[in-house]
C-alpha cells in the first residue's frame, strides 16, 4: 500500500473518532446533570424533613408551655409551707410598700430598703411626724406632710434632700426622680418641681379663688406632664376642674403650661393618677375617666360608676376598684391602662389592704388573705396564725413574702 493510501486511511478513521468522542462527552454531561438534580432533590427533601421536625418540636414546646400556663392559671392551693423565716425588729408604727423587687420600710425615724431575705440595701434616718412615701418605677420620694422636708431615693439610696419654706401638702415623683411638691401659700398653692439632685426646675402658683382647691396631683413617669384635680364651688354648687400641664416644649406656648382641661359639674373627683408616661385615670363619685397622650392627654374611655366606690388601687399595669357586690359583700373590678375591663369578681372578706403585686392581686386583713391571678381566678384563700403586716409576691406564681409582727416568712403555696 502506498504512503498516500495509508494517509487516506488514517484521515478516514480520525473523521469518525472525533464525532464519537463528542457524543461520549455529551452523554457524560447529561449523566452529571441528572446526578446533580437527584442530589439537589434529596438535599431539599432532607432540609424539608429537618424543618418539619424543628417546627413540630417548636409547636410541641409552645403547646406544652401553653398547657403549663393554663394549668398554673387554673390551679388552686389549699395550704402553704414556710421556706425561710427571719426575725424582725421593726417598730409597731412601721409601714411598708413595694419598690421593684424590694420592700420599703418607713416610720417617723427613717426609711430603709430590704430584699426578700431581709438584707438591707440602704437606710436613711430622718425626723418626720407624718411621713408620706411615693413610688414610681425606679424612684422613691419621702416627705413630711405639712412639714418642710422631702427626700428622693433610687435603688442605690439617697439622691437628693429638699427643704421648703412653705408646708408640703402633696408630693408626686417620676421614674427619673423628678419630684413635684404642692405647697400651701396663704390663699394660693405653689407647685415646685425638683430634679433628682434637688435642683429647682419649676415654680408655679395657683390662686385658689381662680382655679379652686387642689384635691390631688400626679406626675407622669417621664416627668413631662402633671394632672391636677381642683375642687370648685360655683353658683352654690360644687364641681371639679381636671387640668393637665405640660413641662416640655409643647407647653411652653400655653398659658401656665395648661394644655388640656375639663370642668365636671356636680361631681367631686378626688383621685387622679398617671399609671406610666402616657396613661392616666381620674375617678369621681359617678364616673371613671381614662386619658392617653404622649404630650396632650385626651379622654379615651368614660365608665359610669353605678355604685359607690369603696376603694381604689393602682399600678403601672392598671387599676382596681371595689364597690358593693350583688351577691357578696364586695365586688372587685380590674381595668388595664386603656380602661378595658380585665375581670370582675366578688368576695365577702372584710379587707384592710388591696394591691397589685407582681402579676397578682392581693387582698388581706390582719389574719386572712385572698390571692387572685391576672385573670381574676382566686388561687388561694386562707388565714395565718400571726397578724399580717405586709404581704407581697416574691417570684413565680406561688412564692410570697409574709411580714408578721416579729418575723418575716418566705412561703410557698401548695
Amino acid at each position: 500500500m502506498t504512503e498516500n493510501a495509508i494517509l487516506q486511511k488514517i484521515k478516514y478513521v480520525l473523521k469518525w473518532i472525533k464525532p464519537m468522542s463528542n457524543i461520549q462527552i455529551f452523554r457524560s454531561s447529561e449523566t452529571a446533570d441528572a446526578d446533580m438534580k437527584t442530589y439537589e432533590k434529596n438535599l431539599f427533601r432532607h432540609r424539608l424533613r429537618n424543618l418539619a421536625i424543628a417546627a413540630g418540636a417548636l409547636a410541641a414546646a409552645i403547646l406544652c408551655g401553653t398547657l403549663l400556663w393554663i394549668s398554673s392559671q387554673n390551679r388552686t392551693y389549699e395550704t402553704y409551707e414556710v421556706l425561710k423565716s427571719f426575725e424582725r425588729v421593726d417598730t409597731v408604727t412601721t409601714r411598708y410598700t413595694e419598690f421593684q423587687n424590694y420592700v420599703l420600710k418607713y416610720s417617723n425615724d427613717g426609711i430603709s430598703c430590704v430584699d426578700s431575705n431581709n438584707n438591707p440595701l440602704w437606710s436613711q434616718t430622718y425626723n418626720m411626724q407624718n411621713p408620706v412615701v411615693q413610688v414610681c418605677q425606679n424612684s422613691v420620694a419621702a416627705a413630711e406632710e405639712n412639714g418642710t422636708e422631702a427626700m428622693i431615693f433610687d435603688v442605690s439610696g439617697l439622691q437628693g434632700e429638699i427643704q421648703t419654706r412653705l408646708p408640703i401638702r402633696q408630693i408626686s415623683v417620676s421614674s427619673q426622680g423628678v419630684l413635684a411638691v404642692l405647697l400651701e401659700d396663704g390663699d394660693a398653692m405653689r407647685l415646685k418641681l425638683y430634679s433628682k439632685d434637688a435642683t429647682e426646675l419649676v415654680d408655679a402658683k395657683f390662686e385658689l379663688q381662680d382655679v379652686g382647691y387642689p384635691l390631688r396631683m400626679s406626675l407622669s413617669a417621664d416627668a413631662t406632664k402633671l394632672a391636677v384635680t381642683f375642687l370648685q364651688v360655683q353658683d352654690g354648687g360644687i364641681g371639679t376642674c381636671l387640668a393637665f400641664y405640660n413641662f416640655s416644649s409643647v407647653g411652653e406656648n400655653q398659658e401656665d403650661r395648661l394644655v388640656a382641661s375639663r370642668i365636671i359639674k356636680g361631681e367631686v373627683m378626688p383621685s387622679v393618677e398617671y399609671l406610666d408616661a402616657t396613661h392616666c385615670f381620674a375617678l369621681g363619685t359617678s364616673q371613671l375617666l381614662f386619658y392617653e397622650g404622649t404630650q396632650i392627654p385626651e379622654v379615651t374611655k368614660e365608665i359610669p360608676m353605678e355604685k359607690e366606690v369603696l376603694s381604689v388601687f393602682h399600678s403601672q399595669k392598671g387599676i382596681g376598684i371595689v364597690t358593693e357586690g350583688a351577691e357578696q359583700a364586695y365586688a372587685l373590678h380590674v381595668y388595664d391602662v386603656q380602661g378595658n375591663l380585665q375581670f370582675e369578681t366578688e368576695f365577702d372578706m372584710d379587707y384592710q389592704t388591696l394591691k397589685f403585686s407582681g402579676d397578682n392581686v392581693l387582698i388581706y386583713n390582719e389574719f386572712e388573705c385572698i390571692m387572685l391571678n391576672s385573670r381574676g381566678k382566686i388561687f388561694y384563700s386562707g388565714s395565718f396564725e400571726d397578724s399580717i403586716s405586709n404581704l407581697y409576691t416574691q417570684s413565680g406564681h406561688n412564692c410570697f413574702i409574709v411580714m408578721h409582727a416579729s418575723r418575716t416568712d418566705q412561703i410557698r403555696l401548695k
